[in-house]
């Protein structure tokens, strides 16, 4: 099965968009975000080329629950505002909905 390009590119977006604020050297959690984008860009892209795809995106959607952590910390402690957070957390709520989506059409197949 082939995954539809839209959920590449809302990871991308998302990855681009933590990039572009947390990429600053010495900042555990700046850090630790950026890492966990860039996983689930590559986990993403990898399930694209149908590298065990139902693996892949099963670590892709748990890597999303720490995610999601970290945007919410970061805006407790006042690394970005609400409006940012939100933004954040809806690119990676959209990115889960289409892993569920696409691992629920998975097992009908199976």
């Amino acid at each position: 099965m082939k995954l539809p390009a839209p959920i590449y590119v809302r990871s991308f977006d998302l990855a681009a968009w933590i990039l572009q604020r947390f990429d600053e050297p010495g900042d555990a959690l700046g850090h630790s975000l950026c890492t966990q984008a860039m996983q689930l860009l590559d986990l993403i892209a990898l399930a694209l080329q149908n590298r065990d795809y139902g693996q892949r995106l099963d670590e892709a959607d748990e890597l999303l629950v720490g995610l999601r952590n970290r945007l919410r910390l970061a805006a407790q402690i006042g690394r970005i505002d609400d409006r940012a957070m939100l933004h954040g957390l809806g690119l990676a709520n959209d990115i889960g909905r289409q892993i569920g989506a696409l691992l629920k059409a998975m097992h009908k197949e199976q």
